[in-house]
């Protein structure tokens, strides 16, 4: 996570270099690491995630440590970032979801393995 994060803050201050407008994600200053990462999470891996776990079965131990990532990430954000309680509230709400999502998996390939 780091790592990308880091790259899109360097194409960012080139960006920036150039007089160009800066991508939504590559300013340093605006962007949370942690806020980030549950969006990235939440709009893009947990989507794919599932429905890959619903084609391939076996695979659902990645959707619970997904679970545990956001719920991780979450608890980063909160600490880099101070959020009101409506703020944390939303997000509890998206990793309820997943997390709730996740486990359904788990319990369904568990039944079907019996």
């Amino acid at each position: 996570a780091h790592c990308v994060l880091d790259e899109f803050f360097d194409q960012g201050d080139e960006e920036k270099r150039l007089g160009i407008p800066v991508g939504m994600l590559n300013d340093r200053k605006k962007v949370s690491r942690p806020g980030s990462q549950h969006g990235f999470i939440n709009f893009l891996v947990a989507p794919l995630a599932m429905a890959s776990i619903k084609v391939f079965p076996e695979l659902h131990p990645l959707t619970t440590q997904m679970a545990k990532n956001i719920r991780l990430w979450r608890n980063h954000w909160i600490d880099d970032a101070a959020p009101d309680d409506e703020a944390i509230r939303k997000r509890d709400a998206d990793v309820a979801a997943i997390s709730l999502e996740a486990e359904g998996l788990r319990k369904r390939v568990s039944t079907q393995q019996l």
